[in-house]
């Protein structure tokens, strides 16, 4: 079984693997455009035809996939927002997970599991969550450049711990 983790947003952390493999074989984060990009998009109005995160955020999903053929794909499933654009973002960050994985089993996870599961409490902030990686998950630990990877790692081992019934 093959389980691909995602922290969405403009930096998407991403973890994947086999459920076989004691920790993630890929950890990393990956920005979707640039700011320089993003300056461009929103003065020419093109943040309102098509957001070019999303649509990056689509073909690699698709293209990945085509590769990888994940079985289970998890997000964590954020239940609040700063701002409209920040929402309409989110929401297709996650529709693109859905049409991306017709076949696959996707499951969101509320944020308080996650971090209850990560942390041991369900307030635990980012840092928190990234010195229970390290002390539980020290090999994980290395390979994660920053929060959302840190997640994105914390969503595979609940996934492959939850969905899959497997120990640690």
């Amino acid at each position: 079984m093959n389980i691909l983790a995602l922290d969405l947003g403009s930096t998407t952390g991403i973890a994947s693997g086999l459920i076989s493999e004691s920790r993630p074989s890929i950890v990393l984060a990956r920005l979707w455009a640039a700011p320089k990009e993003l300056r461009d998009m929103r003065k020419n109005r093109m943040d309102r035809r098509g957001d070019i995160r999303v649509t990056r955020f689509f073909s690699w999903l698709t293209t990945t996939h085509q590769t990888s053929k994940f079985d289970l794909v998890v997000f964590e499933d954020v239940q609040f927002s700063s701002s409209t654009a920040q929402t309409q973002l989110w929401a297709s960050f996650r529709s693109c997970v859905w049409i991306a994985f017709p076949k696959s089993v996707v499951e969101a996870v509320p944020v308080g599991t996650l971090k209850k599961f990560s942390a041991g409490f369900g307030s635990a902030d980012k840092a928190q969550m990234g010195a229970a990686l390290k002390r539980c998950h020290l090999d994980a630990h290395a390979l994660c450049a920053d929060d959302n990877a840190v997640d994105a790692c914390w969503l595979w081992y609940w996934a492959k711990h939850n969905l899959l019934r497997t120990p640690l």
